[in-house]
């Protein structure tokens, strides 16, 4: 009788060995890199993501690349890389204002809620951190999102990492941000322009 109870104990703890965590995501971290051709728009940079997400092309005009996680359970994690090109090289002045409380609020716009920004350095440049929370209908339903976007300026670019846990209820897509706010802090931190050292 003492086998058949070791049996399901057995299986249950291995399931629970076998789930993944926040920590052990960034264990293996795999570098992304742009060459500076098509939609990175003359930009150099590297990343650093978990090995073990999808990579995938952004099918949109200034999304470089979109990394994504399935946590199985209908919520996901995801980045994105997006980079836009201004039309001249802002001033000092002008990025100081766009990385400014109501700059950020005003860069989120209609595209979601503000939640909080403020202003941290990535890589050694000025950043703006801002964290949003948005409502999504799409064809299979409704999807809760809650992300954190960081906003930098390297001479005429603006670069734009998107990280979010999205789900089809609000407090489970909440908890998932919460949760794995480490990966979305590491990706951010992991990031180096290369192109200042050419």
């Amino acid at each position: 009788m003492k086998k058949f109870l070791l049996i399901p104990l057995l299986i249950f703890s291995l399931n629970c060995l076998s789930q993944e965590t926040p920590s052990s995501l960034l264990e293996n971290l795999c570098e992304y890199k742009t060459d500076g051709l098509g939609k990175s728009k003359g930009l150099k940079i590297k990343i650093k993501f978990p090995c073990n997400w999808k990579q995938a092309d952004g099918d949109r005009p200034h999304v470089v690349k979109k990394f994504s996680y399935d946590l199985g359970d209908g919520s996901s994690l995801n980045q994105n890389i997006v980079i836009n090109q201004f039309p001249y090289t802002p001033s000092n002045a002008e990025i100081n204002d766009m990385l400014s409380s109501q700059g950020l609020k005003e860069l989120v716009g209609k595209s979601g809620t503000f939640i909080s920004g403020r202003k941290i350095k990535i890589d050694g440049i000025d950043c703006g951190e801002v964290k949003t929370q948005m409502v999504r209908e799409t064809t299979v339903g409704t999807i809760y999102l809650y992300s954190i976007i960081y906003y930098l300026v390297y001479k005429d670019k603006l670069i734009v990492l998107t990280c979010g846990a999205g789900a089809d209820n609000d407090s489970r897509a909440k908890e998932v941000f919460e949760n794995y706010n480490i990966i979305f802090k590491s990706f951010a931190n992991s990031l180096v322009i290369l192109s200042k050292w050419e």
